[in-house]
């Protein structure tokens, strides 16, 4: 019984991404049709395709450098964080070895 319900779920699921696959597919290939049977001349379609490369290209770069400036800020926040942390530590450090050398200190004094 599990193994026909696993089998219909598969299929159902299949069948959707297919549907979505040709959705895709079918997009893309009316609009490069539109664009190739469109009333402007060769000089203006390259000239658009140029246009939109420049565009993408300019938005990519932002997304590039929104990127680098937000890894930038990460890595100076983990370096800060790791600078208090063994500043934290050597001054643990410190404290525990001074309460070591009391305790040591007192150990040796006669009651």
């Amino acid at each position: 019984m599990y193994t026909d319900t696993y089998d219909t779920d598969r299929q159902t699921r299949s069948r959707g991404s297919s549907f979505a696959i040709g959705l895709f597919c079918g997009a893309a290939v009316g609009a490069a049709v539109g664009l190739l049977l469109a009333p402007s001349s060769g000089a203006d379609f390259r000239g658009q395709i140029s246009d939109q490369a420049g565009r993408l290209r300019r938005k990519a770069g932002e997304g590039y450098d929104r990127a680098a400036s937000t890894v930038d800020d990460l890595v100076g926040r983990g370096k800060r964080a790791v600078r208090r942390g063994r500043e934290t530590f050597k001054d643990v450090r410190e404290t525990a070895a001074d309460a070591m050398a009391d305790m040591a200190d007192m150990a040796d004094e006669p009651v």
